[in-house]
């Protein structure tokens, strides 16, 4: 083989080594190349394999895992949670038809474990009611009871309940049915107003507010 066929052979193998390393960016531009995944999740929590991906797709999808601006956050209308709706209480309720007038607490001092209370119920419902129980945070127990004179014997009669007949008014007093605080929690001083709860037969209660006065005789 003569030189100047050696010569010309080295030339076209060099023009093929350079063309091709002149195609491999263009390769790279027209499509991606083979790799490994790599740990990227895309919006759907899909992984994007950065090697085989487009750096503008990249790119792209990152931006649409991003939480929105808050420029967007604010015109996006929250969610108003469902709030139960309150039961309206039943118009025939004891607690509804019984009206609790006149009533007050005795005053006590310190050491005195025990005060009278009054109070007037006037059920306005043309059927009948019963008071069942008397609460309050003041004493240990409100007890509902009479007082009757046997024999000369004075004698403290509890009430399971009191009858409220329909349409009249029944007195917690001395003389008839009595309210009395037991074992007071301290010291009930003139001026000021205890709760009591009346909780009655159908299930219903009535709060109400007595004020706290001298002594009774």
């Amino acid at each position: 083989m003569g030189m100047t066929q050696r010569h010309w052979i080295w030339v076209a193998s060099a023009v093929l080594v350079v063309g091709s390393l002149g195609k491999a960016p263009a390769q790279d531009e027209a499509g991606p190349r083979d790799g490994v995944r790599l740990p990227v999740l895309g919006p759907d929590r899909e992984a994007i394999d950065l090697l085989r991906t487009r750096p503008e797709e990249v790119e792209r999808r990152l931006r649409e895992r991003e939480p929105p601006g808050p420029e967007l956050a604010a015109r996006s209308p929250l969610p108003v949670p469902e709030l139960p709706v309150p039961e309206e209480p039943q118009p025939d309720a004891a607690a509804e038809v019984v009206d609790v007038d006149r009533i007050r607490v005795s005053a006590a001092a310190a050491g005195e474990g025990v005060v009278q209370g009054e109070a007037a119920l006037r059920n306005t419902a043309e059927q009948s009611h019963r008071l069942v129980r008397v609460l309050t945070m003041a004493a240990e127990e409100a007890m509902l009871h009479t007082v009757e004179h046997r024999g000369g014997v004075r004698q403290v009669q509890r009430l399971d309940g009191l009858l409220l007949p329909p349409e009249e008014e029944v007195e917690l007093r001395p003389g008839g049915p009595r309210l009395l605080l037991v074992d007071l929690r301290r010291p009930l001083a003139e001026g000021e107003a205890i709760t009591l709860d009346f909780y009655f037969g159908d299930g219903s209660r009535k709060r109400v507010e007595a004020p706290v006065q001298r002594p009774m005789p």
